[in-house]
């Protein structure tokens, strides 16, 4: 009786570890999908007087005049926490009260943007 025991924990035991490699392994393949279709930043110069121009228009009623941030965060030192391909997809997605800008700003002002706001650190 303890051996059919044993064996019939031994396969549970089997059952789940190889359940769980599974589960690891395709949320892993979810990640490298979502990776590989995060949007690309076009190539393009920093215009520093673009960006701040884009900033007014788009961006200065919720993060403040000087970044300091209202109803959206501070973005003073946002380089110093994120890179700009991910103040990129930030900007052209939205997040949390944040609304997706893909539609309403063009791809490379919004490049442009995200490449001046990485420099504040």
């Amino acid at each position: 009786m303890l051996k059919w025991t044993m064996a019939l924990l031994c396969g549970i035991a089997c059952v789940a570890g190889v359940s769980g490699l599974f589960i690891q392994v395709n949320s892993h393949q979810g990640e490298m999908k979502q990776a590989a279709s995060a949007p690309a930043l076009p190539e393009a110069p920093l215009n520093a007087q673009a960006a701040e121009a884009i900033y007014k228009q788009s961006c200065i009623a919720c993060h403040g005049t000087d970044l300091e941030g209202k109803m959206g965060p501070n973005l003073q030192k946002v380089g110093g926490k994120l890179s700009d391909q991910q103040l990129y997809k930030l900007i052209q997605s939205g997040r949390g009260g944040m609304p997706a800008f893909k539609g309403t700003i063009k791809d490379e002002e919004i490049a442009n943007l995200a490449r001046w706001l990485a420099e504040k650190k």
